[in-house]
């Protein structure tokens, strides 16, 4: 037996309805998920890229010819990686995690680029007591994790 009453508009149960608000409807946040595909992606991404900027400013000329140089990157890839396991997966986790709210992808994309910089800056900074080449570092490590998380946009669920 179905149903013949015209109540689709109708929510059920007041379930749109908060009784804190004196029975105002919720304004649902959008809220931007993503799953382990993404952030996979992400890292590996920023990990291959940070690579491929190390190799091409420092390991320049240390091999005679191209399947040389991608040996280097592929190395410094994974160098990165295990390093990244230990300080940029948690980072890139805890911006992911704080970023729910925020629906403009922009936005993620300049935080996964300001965030990692600066942290990087600093932490480099302090261990080298310098300023200008661990900026450079810190640029390249936040060039990386920016161009990781643009690469996953499309794996990002915004739910409204």
């Amino acid at each position: 037996m179905t149903e013949k009453a015209d109540d689709d508009g109708v929510s059920p149960a007041d379930a749109e309805r908060s009784p804190a608000d004196g029975g105002a409807p919720f304004l649902l946040a959008p809220r931007v998920t993503f799953g382990p595909t993404a952030f996979v992606t992400g890292y590996a991404i920023a990990c291959l890229l940070v690579a491929l900027i190390a190799t091409v400013a420092i390991g320049w000329g240390t091999s005679r010819d191209f399947w040389g140089y991608l040996w280097i990157i592929v190395i410094a890839a994974f160098y990165a990686a295990g390093i990244g396991l230990v300080t940029a997966a948690p980072v890139g986790l805890a911006l992911g995690l704080l970023l729910r709210d925020v629906p403009n992808q922009w936005l993620h994309v300049l935080a996964f680029f300001l965030v990692p910089t600066i942290l990087a800056w600093a932490v480099i900074g302090f261990i080298a007591g310098s300023i200008g080449v661990p900026l450079l570092m810190a640029l390249a490590i936040g060039v990386s994790a920016a161009t990781g998380r643009l690469a996953v946009w499309r794996l990002m669920d915004v739910r409204y």
